[in-house]
Order: structure tokens, then C-alpha cells, then sequence
């Protein structure tokens, strides 16, 4: 798989234009970082954290110069390991990997920074011991199906029986599932008029969940809620239940995005677990800097941050 790359100097263009002199006095003055930033995926909500981050580099730190090298595995762990092990080669300050894919088994990659002496972050809570620097969690991905489940209740009828089905992300994606069983913990398993009929992956696309929703429409006319662990899912199954005639079907997603505000606005959507995704960005790119500074040693495993940053877009 082609690797994505890109480098981006967040150098201030302004200090550039001043003049040779100028510039001479503010780069000396100015502290220089370099991070490397490997994702496991890059989808929208990624991106949008990507871009936040990128902005509280500018915003927090005018007295820096941060370059950063951005790397996406498009899901693959084999991808994820490679592109750590270029970062390494580049001798950054530090490395923040968001390892959603893989759990363990990014655990070499983790040691590999060790042993180069490089600070290494990572963004998912990971099975066993591994000597990360810091764990940072800007949200709980369980609590962004906790949410979905408190949607439910809001509108829960004891009279009413709940046939749901559950699109997941994939198998290697520890963010999706813990999203789906947030939900399934606070609501399918929580009363007796509701029953789980069917799970599947949906591997966070539209494409896939649509035609898992068409399938499950023919097999099990019965269900009447989904539950997607994000937007662009939950346009599948819109798409698959309009196409079925179907606006019995209460359809919830995450994230927020444009395709899922939309949707809710538009009420094909019932509701959308969004993130803020600013003020998670502004406590990642502070641990960042102070880990490139040195400032974590002997942090160990210990979880930096978590905090919810979460809300809801509910249809009205």
C-alpha cells in the first residue's frame, strides 16, 4: 500500500516576508520542534483533529517553529508499523502514534522508539505493559456509545419492542468497538424489550454499511434501530432504508461530521454523537510539545488526559 506522506512547516509566513535580518533574529529566537505524527486512519474525524492540532501549534506556541511529518496507513497495522519506523529515521523530538488499529500489535513499533531514545505518545489504550511515554485519550470512545444509548432511553417506550442491529468499524479497529459496546452495554443490555439481531462490520464506510443495511432489511425485516460507529456509516443505512421505503428505522451515528449534521437536520438521522474536537486537539498538541521538551520523563503508562468532550445532535 502507498504510503501517504506529507511534511508541513507551520512556520508563520509573516516572520518569513520580514527580510533576511529580521528573520535571522526571530528563527534564533524561536525554538524549534520536530514531531512526527503517524495515524492508523485518516478518516474525517481524524482529519478534523489533525487540522485542530495543527491550529494549537500555531495559536499556543507563536514562540516555536514545529514542524511536523504526517503519515496515514489507511487501516493497515503492517502500514502503521512501517510508517513509524520512517518516522524514526527522520530523528524527530518526539512521535504521537493513534494506534485504532492493531492494539499489541504496535508494540514493536513502540519499542523501536525507545530503543532510538525517541519520546513516543500514543492515542488508544493498548492490552499489557508497553513503554509508551504517555498514553493520551482527548475522549472515551465506550462514552461515544454510552451516548448514543442516553438517546435512546430519552426516547425509550416500555410498550415498544427494540429489534437492533449494530455496524461496527472492523476487527482491528479498537475505537469502533468500544464505541459499539458503550451502546450495547447501556441499552441493549439493559432492558428486556430490547434484543440485539444482527452485528457486523461496516469498516467505517459508507459503501459497506449500505449494503449490510440491505441485506439485514430482507433477512431481518424485524429491526427497527441501528446503531453506527460513525456518520458516513449511518448514510449507508439511510441510504439502504430509503431505498427499502423504510422510515421506521431509527438511525443513530458519531462524529458529528457534515454528513451526519445533515442528516439529523434533515431527520433521516436520529442522532450523532459529535466531539469537540478543538479543545481535544489543544490538550494533545500541549502533551506533544511537552513531551519533544522532555517535560513526561517518567510519566510511564499513565493516561495523560481523558476527558469526554462530547455532545449530541439530536433530530427534532
Amino acid at each position: 500500500m502507498k504510503k501517504k506522506e506529507v511534511v508541513l512547516s507551520l512556520a508563520l509566513a509573516g516572520v518569513m516576508a520580514m527580510g533576511t535580518s529580521v528573520f535571522a533574529e526571530d528563527a534564533a529566537e524561536k525554538k524549534s520542534l520536530k514531531i512526527g505524527m503517524s495515524w492508523a486512519i485518516l478518516d474525517d474525524g481524524q482529519t478534523n483533529l489533525t487540522n485542530a492540532i495543527k491550529k494549537c501549534f500555531d495559536e499556543n506556541y507563536p514562540d516555536y517553529e514545529i514542524e511536523y511529518t504526517l503519515t496515514n496507513a489507511d487501516g493497515d497495522i503492517a502500514t502503521l508499523i512501517s510508517d513509524v519506523e520512517s518516522q524514526i529515521a527522520k530523528n524527530p523530538d518526539m512521535i504521537y502514534i493513534m494506534n485504532s488499529v492493531g492494539d499489541t500489535g504496535i508494540i514493536p513499533a513502540i519499542e523501536a522508539c525507545v530503543e532510538a531514545d525517541i519520546p513516543v505518545g500514543i492515542g488508544v489504550a493498548i492490552e499489557g505493559e508497553a513503554p509508551y511515554t504517555y498514553l493520551y485519550e482527548g475522549f472515551s470512545q465506550y462514552a461515544c456509545g454510552q451516548m448514543q444509548a442516553e438517546y435512546m432511553e430519552k426516547i425509550y417506550d416500555e410498550n415498544t419492542e427494540y429489534k437492533v442491529a449494530c455496524i461496527t468499524g472492523d476487527a482491528g479497529n479498537t475505537a469502533g468497538q468500544a464505541r459499539t459496546q458503550g451502546f450495547k452495554e447501556n441499552f441493549v443490555d439493559k432492558y428486556d424489550n430490547v434484543e440485539l439481531v444482527i452485528e457486523g462490520e461496516g469498516n467505517w464506510s459508507t459503501d459497506d454499511s449500505q449494503g449490510l443495511a440491505e441485506d439485514w432489511l430482507i433477512s431481518h425485516p424485524e429491526i427497527n434501530v441501528i446503531a453506527c460507529v460513525n456518520d458516513d456509516e449511518a448514510q449507508g443505512v439511510i441510504n439502504a432504508c430509503q431505498a427499502a421505503g423504510r422510515e421506521d428505522v431509527i438511525i443513530l451515528g458519531i462524529d458529528a461530521n457534515d454528513v451526519g449534521k445533515g442528516n439529523v437536520e434533515s431527520g433521516d438521522q436520529a442522532v450523532s454523537v459529535g466531539i469537540d474536537f478543538y479543545s481535544v486537539a489543544s490538550a494533545c498538541a500541549d502533551a506533544m510539545v511537552e513531551c519533544a521538551e522532555g517535560k513526561m520523563e517518567g510519566t510511564g503508562n499513565e493516561v495523560l488526559l481523558t476527558t469526554e468532550n462530547l455532545y449530541t445532535l439530536e433530530r427534532e
